[in-house]
């Protein structure tokens, strides 16, 4: 179980190889344990951790086995794998689906709870948005991530998402 928040640690970090390892040795332990619940988040971040290195086959992969895993009521597993899969969606150019797959991402999240992976979540439809070619949308997405991200003092992804915001507007600068 531990496996889960060390391998978000990492993510967090920045050091998306750690998570692989961490991630995908808690999920060989969990299925042989014959565990489905923990499994199924860990393939979703494991999923999460090989998009961010540029692995993107087999981060599909694994969302499809996140996504046959989690249960109805998983909300860290359903939100992250419709989140890793709407920025794959959104690389091939299906931006229409990828949009619609991370507002599902999104409502799979109570209102009341889960603000780290609201966030996270946020965060996400960012990239979906960014890729869509919809700047502005993306930056209202991170703006709301950013706000989640300081209200709950995770510093470090508060300073990326500021990164991704000042990203943005380096890349689309107001008319």
């Amino acid at each position: 179980m531990s496996a889960i928040p060390a391998g978000m640690t990492e993510l967090i970090a920045g050091d998306f190889g750690a998570a692989e390892q961490i991630l995908r040795q808690g999920a060989e332990a969990f299925q042989a344990l014959g565990e489905r619940g923990y499994r199924s988040t860990a393939v979703a971040f494991l999923a999460e951790a090989l998009y961010a290195q540029g692995r993107l086959d087999e981060a599909q992969r694994l969302t499809e086995d996140a996504e046959a895993l989690a249960g109805a009521g998983d909300v860290f597993s359903q939100a992250q794998w419709r989140a890793t899969r709407a920025k794959l969606l959104a690389r091939r150019g299906e931006f229409g689906a990828a949009v619609r797959l991370a507002d599902e991402a999104l409502a799979q999240i109570p209102a009341t709870s889960f603000d780290p992976i609201l966030g996270e979540t946020l965060t996400a439809k960012a990239e979906v948005l960014r890729l869509a070619g919809a700047p502005g949308d993306a930056e209202t997405s991170l703006r709301r991530a950013l706000q989640l991200f300081e209200d709950r003092r995770m510093t470090p992804r508060a300073e990326q998402a500021r990164d991704l915001l000042a990203s943005l507007a380096d890349q689309h600068p107001p008319h």
